[in-house]
């Protein structure tokens, strides 16, 4: 656990159980799941979580809650029925004023490594569309998608409270089926995200881009011919929608696949730079470091170590 301007940073599902003093709960490292009735039965309202950030990700689905969310210094309040996917690295903070008798809400985190189909953040990023660094991760629900979402929450935490081997993959089988079917409704428009101005959406459409751009070193007009924008046009939208530069948002990009490759291929220095966009090894060496404060291959072999 580590503090910095943006809040508390927790790297694992451990930390972060701790903080909300229920790690007695635990169960697994990679994942848990929090019902909120009867969380809320032994946790005095209102309750205030200040500014945090979290290595993992989280769903959070409930209705009719008097809370009041916000994400990246964007506030969201009176929302009666949705769902929220929250990314690895979102600012997050949640002041929760009461919880109606007999409302539904469930919080789920895991971590990348709990899923067999995506072994990094990154992975899940690219693939899971509404999990996004700096889109506003709040999306409504229509009665039908709600019952959805909350049934499946309802058998994964029965399966928890009885955890097993067996257990645990059926988990995984829920969670799975929850995320391919988010994207589905996402993709096909049936899940509605509470912000949607044209910025927003320009400035989504780019960060969408860049994750599915092969070479990612790019200059923005690169971007802004694929999206059929003017250089300007795009990072005025990228800069209102996340109060964040164009080139701070490919960075981030490009250092999460640059993480994701040294961990999780065996890919060379030379031949992950060379993906990247990198014509010379040194350059990418250097971005990294500047980036992260430690060179690729120390970075690869920290990562390594702390896997054993």
């Amino acid at each position: 656990m580590k503090s910095d301007e943006n809040g508390i940073y927790y790297p694992d599902i451990t930390s972060y159980l701790e903080a909300a003093h229920i790690s007695h709960t635990q169960k697994h490292k990679d994942f848990h799941i929090v019902n909120f009735a009867k969380y809320f039965k032994t946790h005095k309202l209102p309750l205030k979580v200040s500014s945090r950030k979290l290595g993992f990700f989280q769903i959070v689905t409930s209705n009719n809650h008097d809370a009041e969310l916000t994400v990246n210094g964007t506030k969201f309040k009176d929302i009666k029925v949705n769902i929220v996917f929250i990314a690895p690295d979102q600012v997050v903070s949640l002041d929760v004023k009461s919880f109606k008798k007999g409302s539904i809400g469930y919080s789920l985190v895991f971590s990348s490594e709990f899923l067999n189909l995506a072994p990094s953040n990154y992975s899940l990023l690219k693939n899971f569309p509404y999990f996004n660094v700096n889109r506003p991760p709040v999306y409504t629900l229509t009665e039908g998608q709600n019952n959805f979402f909350i049934d499946h929450m309802d058998n994964i935490y029965g399966y928890f409270k009885d955890l097993d081997k067996d257990n645990l993959e059926i988990i995984r089988s829920y969670l799975t089926i929850m995320l391919f079917e988010a994207k589905r409704m996402f993709i096909e428009g049936e899940v509605k995200s509470v912000a949607n101005s044209r910025v927003e959406e320009i400035a989504y459409q780019f960060e969408t881009l860049i994750t599915q751009t092969k070479s990612k070193r790019q200059k923005l007009a690169y971007y802004a011919d694929k999206l059929n924008f003017s250089s300007i046009y795009l990072a005025e939208c990228v800069k209102n929608a996340t109060g964040k530069t164009a080139k701070q948002i490919i960075t981030e990009y490009l250092i999460l696949e640059s993480k994701s490759l040294l961990n999780h291929s065996t890919k060379t220095i030379n031949d992950i730079a060379f993906q990247l966009g990198y014509n010379d090894t040194s350059n990418f060496i250097a971005f990294f470091k500047k980036n992260t404060g430690s060179t690729p291959i120390k970075y690869r072999k920290f990562e390594t170590l702390n896997q054993y």
